[in-house]
C-alpha cells in the first residue's frame, strides 16, 4: 500500500458512519445535507479520493468540483493534496465563474466576440445614468427635475438579478401580470374590519394602485435589459455574471461544445449547493442533462443559505431532489465537530421557526435534522447561554455600545481573537 492510501485509509477511518456512507456512494445522484460543522469539506475531499481509488477507475481529470468562493477552493485543492498527493493538481476544483472563465478560454472560436474588459463600477455607474438620460418623454423611469438618477441603482440591482437568475424581460413581464393579478386576494390588500369609508371584505384600492405602479416601473425597468447589455457591448465591458451567460447560451446553441463537457466529466461535486443562483444551477443542469441519473454529488444546507440576498435559491435543492427522486441518495451528517450542546440547540430553537425550511417543504422525507455535538471536548460541556437582546435608537449607539463591550472585556483579560460579532 502507498503512502498515500495509508494516509487515506487513516483518515477514512476516522470518520462517521454517516460521512462514510457518502464518501462510499459512487454512482448516481447524492444528496449530502451537512450541517454547520458537520465535516463537509473533509467528506468532499474523501469522496473525490475515494473515487479515485475505487473499482470504477475514475481518473482525476474527469473529476468536477464547483465551489463557490475562491477560499474554499483552496481550501479543497490543499486537502487532497494531504490525502491523495500530486494527483490532487489535476482534479478539477472550479468557482462557478473560474470554470466558465475556462471554458471562454479554451474555446476561443465559440467566444470570438468575448474581447472584452471588466467593467469598474464607475463605468457602470456612468453607463446607467446616460441609459437614464437618453429615456423617451413618457417613460416611467424619467424624472423631469429633481433627483433624476435616482433608479439607477435599482436598475443595477435589477439587471445583476436577471443575470444570476438567467431571467428574460418577458418572464418578469409574465410573473408581474400573475402577481397583479393575484393582489385581489391577497389578505393585506383586504379589509379586516368596518372602517369610515369602508367595510370588512373591502378592496384596499388605494394600496392595489400603488403597487400596480411599483410593478409597471418594474416592467419598464426590466425591458430596458437588451439596452443595457448594447451598450456594455460597445463600450466593451463585462461584469462576472456575463461569463455564466455566455457559456450557458454557448452550451444552448452548440451542442457539440456541451457534449465535450459532459463526456470530459464523468463525476461532478458541488458545493454550497444552496447557495447556488439560477444561473449557476442551469449551468448544473447542462453538464448533467447526457444521462438520466448522472453522477453528481451536492452537498448543502437549507439552514445555512447565506447568500439569499444574491439570487441563491433553497428551490434549488427542492428541485434537485424532485428532479432525481426516483434514483436520488440524500444522507444527512447530524454530527457537529465545532460547538458546544448549549450552542446548537439555542440555534435549532431559532432556525426551527423558519417554515422554509426542507423538513417543512418535503414531509415525506421524515428528514431529522437534529444537530449533535460530536467533538470529545464539547461531550461533558455543563455551560448555558442566556440570549440577550437590545435595542438601539440608531446604529451609531449600536457601535458604541458593542464597542463598549469589547473593552470590557479586553479589561478582564478575554483574547481579542475569542470575541465574535
Amino acid at each position: 500500500m502507498s503512502a498515500d492510501q495509508d494516509l487515506y485509509s487513516e483518515r477514512y477511518e476516522k470518520l462517521n458512519d454517516r460521512q462514510k456512507e457518502a464518501v462510499n456512494h459512487i454512482y448516481g445522484p447524492v444528496m449530502v445535507i451537512a450541517g454547520p460543522g458537520t465535516g463537509k469539506t473533509e467528506v468532499l475531499s474523501m469522496r473525490i479520493a475515494s473515487l479515485l481509488q475505487s473499482d470504477a477507475q475514475v481518473q482525476p481529470h474527469e473529476i468536477l468540483c464547483l465551489t463557490y468562493t475562491d477560499e474554499a477552493t483552496n481550501s479543497m485543492r490543499k486537502r487532497l493534496l494531504q490525502i491523495i498527493g500530486t494527483a490532487a493538481h489535476k482534479v478539477n476544483i472550479h468557482t462557478f465563474h473560474s470554470f466558465c472563465n475556462s471554458v471562454i478560454q479554451a474555446n476561443s472560436s465559440y467566444f470570438s466576440e468575448r474581447n472584452l474588459e471588466l467593467v469598474s463600477d464607475l463605468e457602470k455607474t456612468e453607463l446607467l445614468y446616460k441609459m437614464i438620460e437618453d429615456l423617451p418623454k413618457g417613460h416611467p423611469l424619467r424624472k423631469l427635475s429633481g433627483k433624476i438618477y435616482f433608479d439607477s441603482g435599482k436598475l443595477n440591482r435589477l439587471f445583476d438579478m436577471m443575470k444570476r437568475e438567467y431571467l428574460t424581460p418577458q418572464s418578469i413581464s409574465d410573473a408581474i401580470d400573475v402577481y397583479l393579478k393575484s393582489l385581489p386576494e391577497r389578505e393585506e390588500y383586504i379589509y379586516k374590519r368596518n372602517g369610515k369609508g369602508y367595510q370588512k371584505g373591502d378592496l384596499k384600492q388605494t394600496l392595489i394602485d400603488e403597487e400596480k405602479r411599483k410593478m409597471e416601473d418594474t416592467r419598464a425597468a426590466a425591458f430596458l435589459f437588451a439596452d443595457y447589455e448594447k451598450r456594455m457591448k460597445a463600450a466593451g465591458r463585462y461584469d462576472f455574471n456575463d461569463m455564466v451567460i455566455w457559456v450557458l447560451e454557448a452550451f444552448g446553441s452548440n451542442p457539440a461544445l456541451l457534449q465535450s463537457y459532459q463526456e470530459r466529466f464523468q463525476f461532478i461535486l458541488v458545493d454550497e449547493f444552496q447557495d447556488t443562483n439560477g444561473a449557476q444551477n442551469e449551468l448544473i443542469n447542462y453538464l448533467t442533462s447526457y444521462w438520466e441519473d448522472p453522477n453528481i454529488f451536492v452537498v448543502g444546507d437549507d439552514d445555512q443559505g447565506v447568500y439569499e440576498f444574491q439570487g441563491a435559491r433553497i428551490r434549488n435543492i427542492i428541485d434537485f431532489y424532485q428532479r432525481y427522486q426516483e434514483s436520488i441518495k440524500i444522507i444527512v451528517l447530524p454530527h457537529n465537530y465545532r460547538s458546544s450542546q448549549a450552542i446548537l440547540d439555542k440555534a435549532m430553537g431559532t432556525i426551527g421557526n423558519n417554515q422554509q425550511r426542507l423538513i417543512n417543504q418535503l414531509h415525506e422525507l421524515e428528514l431529522d435534522k437534529n444537530i449533535i455535538a460530536a467533538s470529545d471536548r464539547f461531550l461533558n460541556g455543563k455551560e448555558t447561554i442566556v440570549p440577550i437582546v437590545k435595542s438601539y435608537q440608531n446604529i451609531l449607539q449600536e457601535e458604541a455600545d458593542l464597542i463598549l463591550q469589547i473593552e470590557q472585556l479586553q479589561k478582564k483579560g478575554i483574547a481579542l481573537s475569542d470575541v465574535a460579532i
